[in-house]
């Protein structure tokens, strides 16, 4: 069917899932359960500064670093 993805697009897709697993995987604890709650779970920074017992200033700063780690690495990836 021409709406689904071709064979190697696919595989390209489970790739990039792939290395995206392993590249949060190397964030902090802390950035993890922040990228987590707010893009996975749609939490607002005063949501994810509450449960995790921080200010917002200090999800807005961990979010800040996780996607710039994150953005540097698949920069740097072949």
């Amino acid at each position: 069917s021409p709406d689904e993805p071709s064979a190697e697009s696919a595989a390209l897709d489970r790739a990039q899932v792939s290395q995206m697993r392993v590249l949060i995987g190397e964030l902090s604890d802390r950035q993890r359960e922040v990228l987590v709650l707010r893009y996975y779970l749609d939490m607002s920074e005063a949501e994810i500064a509450g449960l995790l017992g921080i200010s917002a200033g200090s999800v807005k700063q961990h979010a800040f670093r996780a996607i710039n780690r994150l953005a540097s690495r698949l920069e740097a990836a072949p």
